[in-house]
């Protein structure tokens, strides 16, 4: 009886020790996969710092009308350039006489 006894026992403490590895092995996997999660949210974290700056830089008006007129060469309404060509126009002309006649 005594041999049994021990037997049964023995076994039970290896049934034990697997089940308690088991579960060591899961918390060490877990723990691998909190700081792989980790990792990657600061990378994000980084990330959405930098688009942030961009809109920052992007919401700046000083900046924004800069790249406006230097870059895209608009003006303001008020401001009006004329361009000069060489190309010679001729005249509306004054009379009715000298009009073209309309085409039906």
């Amino acid at each position: 009886m005594n041999f049994r006894l021990a037997t049964t026992t023995l076994l039970f403490f290896v049934f034990l020790a697997g089940v308690h590895l088991y579960f060591y092995a899961q918390n060490i996997s877990l723990k691998y996969q909190v700081t792989e999660i980790k990792i990657r949210l600061n990378e994000q974290k980084n990330a959405n710092r930098q688009l942030g700056g961009q809109v920052a830089r992007a919401e700046n008006l000083a900046y924004v009308e800069e790249y406006a007129t230097n870059k895209l060469k608009m003006i303001y309404p008020e401001q009006v350039i004329y361009i000069v060509g060489t190309r010679e126009v001729n005249p509306a002309p004054s009379s009715p006489a000298d009009r073209p006649a309309a085409r039906d």
